[in-house]
């Protein structure tokens, strides 16, 4: 089918505002805004017609609920039951049901979806493509692209998300400030005449009307209470989202019009679902996923400062950004974490880190990256668009974990917020989706409307709660404003606003400037390698087979903690038997070693030369989780470290030059994710490497067998040497003899 497209006069700053400024509020609504100074992230302003077909996505009706508490580390793994699915026709200004359907996954209703595309041919090319779906996916859908059960569930029968039909778009091009409709053939948006555009009015804030919140020592509590878990082991970050809720005093759409003119941010939007008297405004600076020509991309936001109130105090806080341990820390993190999730549905050897860069807001500062990969043949764009929901960015790290920790410590649904809003079109490979932060979401009630404004960060291990505490309120104080009038406890003068713009990121010294993005080539060692990968619920796993594969090696992942209960000793000699691999690693991941039964026994059996193939040992690296099962499997203990747990920190970490280590300069840059560190209780094994102070272990050996074991992660993008050591361990032989004389060497 083909597509027209027709160009406008324009001489409006934000036209598609002003087109449904003019509207009654009685149909859908859905814009795409992109506000502030023209950039790579805001070229385009997009408002589609929501006349055809929408699918609501409902809460099933379910008893299963997790239990236990995923801050001790006891996660309750599973599938939801299947989610309701309601496909719906737009008759006569009504919607009408015509279909029901209960898929199992995100992407398999993404997929349902897909069959309703209208494919078309284009002229041009354009930023989004008719005869696709736009909508939003609330953060709860989560549980459906990751398999957990959990407890503080939406009721049964709640609205998750809507996705609507699009076959005609207005589209305003912020670069030429052209005005452009794009519809399918025969659109009823075609046949009308433009009309001259109404100037915007912007309604005035309301008067002052203090919200609902838990009160700042109980936020300040559950930070603590995060740090105490990430001491523990069993979690590296948690993103914790503080609520303000409560009876508003106009319309929805106003506090849009507000926050699009106080906050103007490249991902804003407004949803409005008339017949469910829902409602969602968001000034939204970040992107979750984009797709385009093939390449699947994401800019996860984590670091943040305030605006300064000069030029020079607003410099000095990016370099303190920068060049903050913490911060970086939150930022290099979750750049592993995308990359993970990405490498499940892109290329081998695609997917790297691709920029960083501060990007500043009225009120607020933020370290930005690019990750980005090649979406492979077999993958769907709604498999990408599952496998990035919701956003590590909102979650914390390992993701898993991290929604069960925020569904103890939030006690109930986030909704809308860090959902995310944009555009899906399947058959013609485009997407753009955002994270509803900075947002506000509405019901209405019998006689006004209740909002609801939630705001947080990443609490690691370093994180002060006062801080923590004033960093959501900084975030939230906008968009509070602009729905009750209150600045979350902040006056204009305590929170400066400055021009919003994007910034390079400051050169700064030491471990943090080695660490750069940047695409890594594929080293292929030319030798048939295959590497069984024991995966630990860890939100790195693919990164480490990712390594592996750019050096040439083929990777199996199986479940270190399955869903289901196994015979562990069995289920070791069917892996075995089934994948006869030459070389296996024991994944990192949260909490003990203990956790994951077949970790220990694939250690126990290394230990005791029981781990072979045709009576050859196969060499074994423990990493991370892996090593402290090594060490557990040997009688070593395992204690906190007496220095204080280290996550998302390039470290130097010192060597003996043996083991893994003989192709490597004495003192390398290693990225750490741990709490626990193995001490020496015999003589079973040897350590080789250290921390800077020489005092925590961070690599053993074993004297005569090809077992290796590192508590920091090769994988990382902070770990600049991390591929001489693999290429290291590909290249022990699975014979004793070789190693013998390594050991030699020593």
């Amino acid at each position: 089918m083909r597509v027209i497209s027709r160009i406008e006069a324009n001489s409006h700053e934000s036209p598609l505002i002003s087109m449904l400024q003019e509207r009654n509020r009685e149909a859908d609504e859905l814009l795409l805004h992109s506000g502030g100074p023209v950039t790579d992230l805001s070229q385009n302003s997009m408002l589609p017609a929501l006349d055809s077909i929408r699918f609501l996505f409902f809460e099933p009706h379910s008893e299963d609920t997790g239990e236990g508490s995923a801050l001790l580390g006891e996660i309750n793994l599973g599938n939801p039951p299947p989610l309701n699915l309601i496909r719906q026709r737009l008759i006569e200004g009504r919607w009408h049901t015509e279909e029901e359907y209960n898929p199992a996954t995100l992407d398999e209703a993404l997929s349902i979806v897909a069959e309703f595309e209208i494919e078309v041919e284009l002229q041009e090319k354009q930023p989004v493509t008719p005869g696709g779906f736009a909508g939003l996916l609330g953060y709860d859908l989560g549980r459906w692209s990751n398999s957990i059960r959990l407890s503080n569930t939406p009721e049964p029968g709640t609205l998750l998300g809507v996705l609507w039909r699009c076959d005609a778009w207005w589209i305003h091009e912020r670069t030429n400030n052209q005005l452009r409709l794009i519809a399918i053939e025969g659109h009823e948006w075609l046949e009308h005449e433009f009309t001259t555009l109404s100037d915007l009015q912007i309604p005035n804030r309301p008067e002052p009307k203090v919200p609902d919140s838990e009160s700042d020592s109980s936020h300040a509590r559950k930070v603590e209470k995060i740090r105490k878990s990430i001491r523990g082991g069993h979690l590296y970050q948690v993103n914790y989202g503080r609520k303000w809720e409560g009876e508003m005093s106009g319309q929805p759409w106003d506090t849009f019009l507000r926050m699009s003119y106080s906050n103007p941010a490249p991902f804003s939007s407004w949803l409005h679902l008339a017949d469910y008297g829902w409602a969602v405004a968001s000034a939204s600076p970040e992107r979750l996923m984009r797709l385009e020509s093939g390449i699947v991309s994401t800019r996860p936001i984590k670091g943040t400062r305030a605006r300064g109130r000069n030029e020079k105090e607003d410099s000095e806080l990016r370099i303190e950004l920068a060049s903050s341990e913490k911060e970086m820390a939150e930022h290099l993190m979750l750049v592993d974490l995308e990359r993970h999730d990405l490498s499940s549905v892109c290329q081998s050897g695609s997917v790297h880190w691709s920029d960083c860069r501060i990007e500043a807001l009225a009120n607020v500062q933020h370290l930005v990256s690019g990750v980005e990969g090649r979406l492979s043949p077999n993958k769907s764009p709604g498999e990408s668009l599952a496998a990035l929901f919701p956003g590590g960015s909102i979650t914390g790290c390992p993701k898993v974990v991290t929604m069960a920790a925020i569904d103890q410590l939030e006690g109930s649904p986030r909704s809308a917020w860090t959902g995310s809003i944009g555009h899906l079109n399947q058959s013609a490979g485009q997407a753009d989706w955002n994270i509803l932060i900075r947002t506000m979401e509405a019901h209405s009630g019998p006689e006004s409307w209740y909002a609801t404004v939630q705001a947080g960060g990443g609490v690691v291990i370093d994180s002060n709660p006062a801080d923590e505490v004033e960093e959501a309120r900084w975030k939230a104080a906008a968009v509070t404003e602009a729905t009750w009038g209150f600045r979350t406890g902040f006056s204009s003068e305590e929170l400066p606003e400055g021009e919003v713009g994007i910034l390079p990121l400051p050169k700064v010294e030491g471990a943090l400037g080695r660490i750069s993005p940047g695409e890594k080539k594929k080293e292929n060692l030319d030798i048939d390698y295959h590497v069984l990968l024991i995966d630990n619920l860890d939100s790195f796993t693919n990164n480490i087979a990712e390594s592996l594969n750019r050096l040439g090696a083929k990777v199996t992942i199986v479940e270190g903690r399955p869903i289901t209960k196994i015979d562990t000793k069995s289920h070791v000699d069917i892996l075995l038997n089934a994948h006869n691999p030459t070389h296996i690693i024991i994944g990192p991941g949260p909490s003990r070693p203990e956790v994951s039964p077949l970790s220990m026994e694939i250690a126990h059996r290394a230990l005791q030369n029981r781990l072979k193939i045709s009576e050859n040992p196969i060499p074994l690296l423990g990493w991370c989780l892996g090593h402290q099962a090594i060490g557990l499997a040997a009688g070593w203990n395992l204690i906190e470290s007496p220095l204080g747990a280290v996550h998302g920190v390039p470290s130097k970490i010192t060597h003996d030059g043996s083991g893994l280590f003989q192709n490597t300069s004495e003192e390398i840059v290693m990225m750490r994710y741990n709490s626990l560190v193995l001490e020496a209780t015999n003589e079973g094994l040897e350590a080789n490497s250290w921390d800077e102070s020489g005092s925590l272990i961070m690599g053993i050996s074993h004297p005569t067998l090809p077992i290796e074991g590192v508590q920091f992660h090769p994988e990382s993008v902070g770990s600049p040497d991390g591929l001489d050591l693999l290429t290291t361990f590909l290249n022990l032989s699975n014979k004793v003899s070789k190693f013998e004389v390594n050991k030699q060497v020593r």
